[in-house]
């Protein structure tokens, strides 16, 4: 693994995995072979905070450094390493003061850097703004003075970065984009070459030329060097996900996770395929069940869900939204404007599944009088039921829907085994909240039964939409809608009609 990292020259360079396994050096190393292939360049080594910079990677990188080539040494004033053929190592950390704050500014963005190591990027204090705020500031122009012709002749303008298997924004926005091109399927997210209008410039094949690399292996690719005893403690002190993740380096597995079945790579689809299979079942003669729910929030978000489910008992997220500050009069204008926008008029609808909070008046407060509201969203058109508040049974439903069954095909590409729930990728603040949805931990740092109460609105308008069993899509005839080869504009094919359905 760490020979293929050596040798990558993406702009965007990522090496990960299980603990242990080398990265850290690795990228201290490579560091290293920048300084000296482009004598007097400025390079970057950060980390979230200044502790775990300093006892780190900054602790790494001197181990590797040869003594012989160093000018000056980090300072408590200064924290620079300057080498003697005038390259500069500026060792850097986040700032835990606010992203809004001056300090916070200077640690990472006063300086333009020909090259820049992050160091454990899942740290909760790095935020994927400051990974896209650190590449607009790789504008280094230092000219390489090595004897490889194919590298950069200025720069080189690379980013190194070095992580442990999370689910946070590290794997929505680079990690999965990458995974999905590597098994075929085309990510919005991926970092890749485009042209001026910022569209992806394809390759004779067709497909997208990335611009990042990633290298990922276990704790046994470094076992000369932590020794195989290490990896014997490892395997006995961790179990389950936390082996998985922390020795194996395995993306997928997460401790207290809520809903760890939930896999973007089988339970996400793209918003087109989810539009065209709704449409689909349409023409071939079937009235899809329409449900939805909502959770409400004043200050706090408010969130709503439009689901739809076929005939082979799968239901989709087709669409909704999850935002903050919402009245009730705007609440009920964008349900209206979801519906219309996939053809769903609120009429037909059996009433939104929705918190049974808002059915109820409060005691001791001005609304213990008046309208619930429930009542307040009648008045704008938009009718509500009392949807499922108990947690326990709500989840194991939603688990039933998201496991994969060995005898149920997908919907889409037949395959097996196959979940009964999909989400369209425009609703990704249901893959945002979903993936960092656990269970809250008691005294002893055991998993209760209890999710957390904090970033659940989407989980919980799931809840309550799935308060009863979605009945099948039902078969009424075929519609006047025109064939589905017109739906997919390939006119060409004019013998075509519906497209094949899996079953």
């Amino acid at each position: 693994m760490q020979y293929r990292f050596h040798q990558s020259m993406a702009k965007v360079q990522f090496i990960g995995g299980g603990f242990g396994n080398g990265k850290t050096a690795a990228a201290c190393v490579k560091a290293l072979k920048l300084c000296k292939d482009y004598p007097g360049c400025n390079g970057l080594i950060a980390r979230s905070t200044y502790p775990k910079l300093n006892d780190t990677i900054r602790r790494e990188f001197l181990l590797w450094c040869p003594k012989s080539w160093v000018k000056r040494l980090p300072t408590k004033d200064d924290n620079t390493l300057v080498l003697k053929n005038g390259s500069t190592i500026n060792f850097r950390y986040v700032a835990q003061k606010g992203k809004e704050s001056e300090e916070s500014k200077s640690n990472l963005l006063s300086a333009t850097y020909d090259w820049i190591v992050v160091d454990q990027m899942e740290d909760p204090e790095f935020s994927h703004k400051d990974f896209m705020d650190l590449l607009g500031r790789l504008r280094g122009n230092t000219p390489y003075v090595g004897d490889d012709r194919t590298m950069p002749h200025y720069g080189p303008r690379w980013f190194i970065g070095t992580l442990n298997p999370t689910r946070n924004w590290c794997y929505r926005e680079i990690i999965k984009p990458l995974h999905d091109f590597r098994r075929g399927v085309m990510n919005s997210k991926l970092l890749c070459e485009v042209d001026d209008q910022g569209k992806p410039v394809l390759d004779a094949a067709g497909k997208p030329t990335p611009i990042i690399d990633l290298f990922e292996g276990s704790t046994y690719e470094n076992v000369e060097n932590v020794g195989e005893d290490y990896i014997r403690t490892m395997l006995a002190t961790y179990t389950g996900s936390m082996r998985d993740r922390f020795v194996f380096g395995k993306w997928g597995a997460l401790s207290g996770l809520v809903y760890p079945q939930f896999d973007e790579g089988v339970h996400l689809l793209s918003s087109d395929t989810v539009d065209h299979y709704l449409h689909q079942l349409r023409v071939s003669g079937f009235e899809p069940t329409i449900v939805e729910g909502y959770d409400h929030g004043l200050s706090r978000h408010s969130c709503y869900g439009l689901f739809f489910a076929d005939d082979e008992g799968n239901v989709f997220l087709l669409d909704g939204f999850r935002l903050a500050g919402q009245t009730i009069a705007s609440s009920a204008a964008r349900i209206k404007q979801v519906r219309l926008a996939h053809d769903i008029i609120g009429d037909e609808c059996a009433p939104i599944f929705a918190d049974p909070d808002v059915f109820r008046r409060k005691s001791g407060s001005a609304s213990s009088v008046g309208i619930t509201v429930a009542g307040m969203f009648n008045e704008e058109g938009v009718r509500m039921q009392r949807g499922n508040n108990d947690i326990e049974s709500g989840i194991a439903k939603n688990w039933q829907y998201l496991s994969l069954l060995p005898a149920h095909g997908h919907p889409i590409t037949g395959l097996r085994p196959s979940s009964h729930f999909y989400v369209a990728d425009r609703c990704n603040w249901f893959t945002d909240e979903i993936t960092e949805y656990y269970f809250q931990r008691d005294g002893s740092d055991d998993t209760t039964d209890r999710p957390t109460d904090r970033n659940d609105h989407a989980m919980d308008m799931w809840k309550y939409a799935m308060t009863s069993r979605p009945r099948l899509a039902k078969f009424v005839g075929k519609s006047d809608a025109p064939p589905a080869w017109m739906a997919w504009n390939e006119i060409e094919r004019a013998t075509a009609t519906v497209l094949p359905r899996h079953k």
